[in-house]
């Protein structure tokens, strides 16, 4: 009896997660962190393009930022345009002014009221990656920010955080036209039903990516999940593709340990090559190498 429950109900998990993602090109996309916690300071609290003597402060703070902003964008868009990618990812829109675990705050609709300097800038940043010809995305989080009155910043849990996710994804994409969504800190395996949670917001909004940070292969169905070969990831599984044979991994390149070969082999197994790319270094380098060939 307990058997064939257990073998009902792993049949039901799998046909729910029967395949909904159709996303065909396989591009590279870049990661742009705009800012680092550990160069915050007074002048620049949420450590702005890490550079913690960016003075944001009195009349010409903003105008400060302005600059610093488009000449990160347009380097960007260089190495994007090298590289042969489809769009870019601004992982810490906000800015990073909290610490570890509240880092990335993942909620585009408060950007106005917690980063007001790029809140300003944010419709001109990614309408600069647009006209270029890119996708454009960001993280979001399944969670919900609360601010107390002494400054400090805690993510809570709400339970209808498919909705959450929802109402951030519309706004991105009203807004920025955003496509691309990088979900932080999302429940994977210790959240049995997010996997019919997500699957259902994946049929609501088939166009767009989903990358979900915690996964399980019935992830596959319907996103691309996040992997990262500095924790010794590599192309999608073959027993994956079995299930879904269609099925691919949003796999970062990682900027000292992976070697062409295994990003190659990536690459041409399928998976999307995430990189940095707001410089130039050893992973957008592999990157372009492999994506040109």
């Amino acid at each position: 009896m307990i058997i064939a429950i257990g073998l009902s109900t792993a049949l039901g998990a799998l046909w729910l997660s029967r395949p909904a993602l159709d996303w065909p090109d396989r591009r590279p996309i870049g990661a742009l962190f705009l800012a680092d916690h550990t160069h915050a300071s007074e002048k620049n609290p949420r450590g702005w393009f890490n550079q913690p003597d960016l003075d944001l402060h009195g009349p010409e703070g903003k105008a400060r930022f302005k600059k610093a902003l488009i000449a990160y964008v347009e380097r960007s868009i260089l190495i994007l345009r090298e590289t042969g990618a489809q769009g870019m990812i601004a992982w810490d829109l906000e800015g990073e002014e909290f610490p570890h675990k509240t880092t990335y705050i993942g909620d585009p609709r408060l950007l106005d009221r917690l980063a007001p300097e790029i809140g300003e800038a944010a419709d001109d940043f990614f309408r600069r990656f647009r006209s270029a010809g890119f996708r454009v995305g960001l993280t979001i989080r399944p969670q919900q920010l609360v601010l107390d009155t002494a400054g400090s910043a805690r993510q809570t849990q709400p339970w209808d955080y498919d909705r959450i996710l929802l109402e951030k994804i519309d706004y991105a994409r009203n807004r920025w036209g955003a496509t691309l969504f990088y979900i932080d800190s999302n429940g994977g395996p210790l959240w049995p039903a997010e996997v019919i949670r997500l699957r259902r917001l994946a049929k609501l909004r088939p166009d767009v990516l989903l990358i979900p940070e915690h996964h399980d292969f019935l992830y596959y169905g319907f996103s691309a999940p996040f992997a990262s070969m500095d924790r010794g990831a590599g192309p999608t599984a073959h027993a994956t593709r079995i299930l879904y044979p269609n099925a691919f991994q949003v796999l970062a390149v990682s900027e000292s340990a992976s070697s062409e070969a295994e990003v190659d082999a990536a690459y041409r197994n399928g998976d999307i090559l995430l990189f940095s790319s707001w410089f130039h270094g050893p992973g957008a380098k592999i990157v372009e190498k492999v994506s040109r060939q």
